[in-house]
């Protein structure tokens, strides 16, 4: 099947000999209680035959129902994970966990949720095994090198030099074909996993061609599903097709429309699968990539109500991504939320909603402070100045473009302090700009 959907990419000859800069930092763990500690094992034994990861394996405690994705123990799941990471300093996380005669692989790595841009993959996303393949190393070399490659998948962002190296390997899946005597039920998760890798061996160049062979495998997996499949196996699978539809905005000659509409829908079908409640931050993550793709459509567009989406998605993810928890993701957020608003409210003179977009440019200088992030912070003061100054102009009030002046007097002091001579002279226009305009409107 594999050779049906996949054209064969040519060798890259060096890759398995170029180790990266560092080896990733894997840990495989399972929950006491499940008595994974065999199959931890066999997986250890399984990637140790890739010379670019350093395994260790571990049990952890907790509960039974963790087993199960849908329920509202997943903000612990993650969070654990979350911990576990830490404590080990380690790149990723695998999670193994047995239910009857199918072995459930979880992947998680610190930065998950984190990042808008592909490729990515939920905690949802797992690998689903049959017990067989578990009973002595290694697993078959199909699913081996499946795992290995989406390790490397996970950590691109981490370090270019993985790429020739996961290009080698789906170099080697393309020529495979699935293990022998694989039940149909186990397919729709390894070909997402075989997507996923695909899409992120060529995510910098993903041309029409590349399009199509991994729509080719989210197609046959989506057809592979049966009734008793888990709605959140048709999430994942939308997930990637999403990703497929993003990556290719970079492509050549790429239509931009139709393929940020399609992967827009992708993603809108997928966050319906992951419950907001349940599955909080997938559902949260989804909303700032769906802001993120909106507010693409709305430069191409100049479509209003593109731009008023990206606003509702990005207050969607605002519920999620708390300041305690999320601090980074949480200053992102209110800065695009402030630069979004400033936007709108250009287009139609409201008071109201440049003073949303100001709280939330103030809201994001509680991260990038004066004392802790100044040159941020002043970066900050001038987009504040900036919507006062234009409101003043359109409204004709004075008030309006006297607070401007404040900011860009604020952002000028601390600039003089840090000594940027190019900004110092950029503000010293600004305000030259609106004294004239205070000026005009006085007569």
């Amino acid at each position: 099947m594999f050779l049906s959907v996949f054209k064969k990419t040519k060798k890259d000859q060096t890759a398995t000999q170029q180790n990266p800069v560092q080896k990733l930092r894997v840990v495989i763990t399972g929950a006491d209680e499940n008595a994974t500690l065999p199959f931890q094992i066999v997986a250890k034994e399984t990637l140790s035959q890739f010379p670019w990861f350093e395994i260790q394996t571990q049990s952890e405690q907790t509960f039974e129902n963790f087993l199960d994705l849908n329920n509202k123990n997943f903000f612990d799941f993650l969070d654990s994970g979350l911990k576990i990471l830490k404590k080990y300093q380690a790149d990723i996380l695998i999670r193994l966990y047995q239910k009857g005669n199918i072995v459930r692989l979880n992947f998680q790595t610190p930065d998950m949720y984190l990042t808008d841009k592909p490729p990515f993959l939920s905690l949802l996303s797992g690998l689903y095994l049959p017990i067989s393949y578990f009973r002595q190393p290694p697993l078959p070399a199909e699913i081996s090198t499946l795992i290995a490659g989406t390790l490397l998948s996970l950590n691109l962002k981490k370090d270019e030099q993985y790429k020739p190296l996961l290009q080698n390997l789906v170099d080697i899946l393309s020529k495979n074909r699935p293990p022998q005597g694989i039940e149909p039920q186990y397919m729709p998760h390894i070909l997402n996993l075989l997507a996923f890798n695909y899409i992120a061996a060529n995510s910098s160049k993903l041309e029409k061609q590349h399009v199509k062979l991994a729509m080719n495998l989210i197609d046959v997996a989506y057809h592979k599903q049966n009734k008793n499949d888990s709605s959140l196996t048709e999430g994942s699978l939308l997930l990637t097709l999403g990703q497929m539809y993003q990556c290719a905005l970079s492509g050549k000659n790429a239509d931009s429309y139709i393929l940020l509409e399609r992967a827009i829908e992708s993603y809108k079908k997928a966050q319906k699968h992951f419950n907001r409640y349940v599955f909080p931050y997938d559902y949260g993550h989804l909303s700032v990539i769906l802001s993120e793709l909106y507010f693409q459509f709305f430069k191409l567009s100049d479509d209003s109500q593109a731009l008023r989406d990206a606003v509702f998605h990005l207050r969607e993810a605002e519920k999620i991504f708390t300041k305690t928890q999320f601090s980074v993701l949480w200053a992102k957020i209110k800065h695009n939320l402030g630069i979004y608003l400033s936007l709108l409210s250009a287009r139609s003179d409201n008071e109201e909603i440049a003073e949303r977009a100001v709280e939330n440019f103030k809201d994001e200088q509680q991260i990038y402070s004066l004392q802790t992030a100044p040159e941020k912070w002043a970066e900050i003061e001038i987009e504040i100045a900036h919507i006062c100054y234009h409101l003043g102009r359109k409204l004709f009030k004075i008030e309006h473009i006297e607070n401007a002046v404040k900011h860009y007097s604020n952002a000028f002091d601390v600039y003089a302090k840090l000594q940027k001579t190019e900004k110092l002279k950029q503000i010293e226009l600004y305000v030259q700009k609106a004294d004239e305009e205070i000026m005009r409107l006085e007569k």
